[in-house]
């Protein structure tokens, strides 16, 4: 990662892609605090590069609010969520509802809200049947 931040530039696609996967693997083996900060330097990243409202920005909110549910953190993991969602993220490729990060999740009604409303939103996306 450190290489690639030197020859293709923080901001580099391959080198925010990089950030994401160490900051998972890093959550994934319980270095919450590292996984954090490391994403939440991606999601900012992404913020100046793409915009707030691009999908790869709202993808990497996504991905932060899913390591903050690993380490218990439920109202920032709400707040996230809710970000993500409004900000880009695209419901239609979500499996929000199956994705093992959120399960401590299952059961909250706020948690069941934004389920709603992603398939709404992604109910709306759908193209109309034509006969």
């Amino acid at each position: 990662m450190e290489i690639q931040r030197r020859v293709l530039g923080p901001e580099h696609p391959d080198t925010l892609r990089t950030m994401e996967n160490l900051a998972n693997s890093l959550s994934e083996l319980g270095r919450y605090a590292e996984a954090e900060k490391l994403e939440r330097d991606t999601v900012d990243l992404r913020t100046r590069g793409s915009g707030p409202d691009h999908p790869w920005t709202a993808g990497a909110v996504y991905d932060l609010a899913c390591i903050l549910a690993r380490s218990g953190r439920r109202d920032e993991v709400i707040t996230f969520l809710r970000q993500s969602l409004e900000h880009g993220l695209l419901p239609s490729a979500l499996g929000i509802e199956s994705d093992s990060d959120l399960k401590s999740l299952h059961g909250d009604r706020r948690f069941d809200a934004i389920v709603t409303s992603a398939k709404e939103h992604a109910a709306a996306q759908e193209p109309q049947a034509q006969h």
